[in-house]
C-alpha cells in the first residue's frame, strides 16, 4: 500500500522551493559582495605598504623627489595612486585622500637637520589610500578607511645626473 502517489503534491507545496531561493539569494549575494570588498581592502593595504618601501629603495640612491614619488606610484596603479605633487602635513602624510609625501630627515631622525644630501641622511616616503566600500550596505558601515605606510632608510649615495630609479 502507497502512502502517497508520485506527483500529487499539495497546492500550496508547489512554490517552497522559489520562496526560500528568494529570501536566501540576497543574502548570498550580500555575503560575496562583501569577501570582494574585503579582498579589494586587503589588496590596497599591501600594495600602499609596498609602493613606501618601493619609494623609500628609489630615495636611498636618487634624491629626485618626482622619481621617488612616480616609482611609489607606479608600485600602487590599480589604486590610482597620484604620483603628483600632493600637500602633506607635519609628519609627513598626504592631505589628499591619495599620494604619496616624501621628506628627507637628518641622521639621528629629526626633521629639517639634514638641509644638504649626505650620506647618513634618513629618507622617509609616506603613501595613502582612501578605501571605500562598493557594497552599498558594506560602506554604510565601514565608511571611508585611510591607508597609509611610511618606510625610511639611510640615503647610500648621493645622485648628481642620471639618477637610478631601480
Amino acid at each position: 500500500m502507497r502512502l502517497f502517489r508520485l506527483g500529487s503534491r499539495r497546492r500550496w507545496d508547489r512554490g517552497q522551493g522559489l520562496a526560500e531561493f528568494a529570501l536566501v539569494f540576497p543574502i548570498t549575494m550580500l555575503l560575496f559582495m562583501a569577501m570582494f570588498d574585503f579582498g579589494r581592502a586587503v589588496y590596497g593595504l599591501n600594495a600602499v605598504g609596498n609602493a613606501a618601501r618601493e619609494g623609500v629603495r628609489t630615495a636611498m640612491v636618487n634624491q629626485n623627489w618626482g622619481d621617488i614619488r612616480q616609482r611609489a606610484a607606479d608600485q600602487a596603479q590599480a589604486l590610482g595612486m597620484n604620483s603628483s605633487l600632493v600637500g602633506c602635513d607635519a609628519s609627513n602624510v598626504p592631505t589628499t585622500a591619495t599620494g604619496v609625501c616624501v621628506r628627507i630627515d637628518g641622521p639621528d631622525g629629526t626633521v629639517g637637520t639634514c638641509t644638504t644630501m649626505a650620506p647618513g641622511c634618513v629618507a622617509e616616503v609616506t603613501s595613502k589610500w582612501t578605501f571605500t566600500a562598493i557594497t552599498p550596505f558594506v560602506s554604510a558601515f565601514v565608511g571611508q578607511k585611510a591607508f597609509t605606510s611610511t618606510s625610511k632608510q639611510p640615503i647610500e649615495s648621493v645622485c648628481a645626473g642620471s639618477c637610478p630609479t631601480r
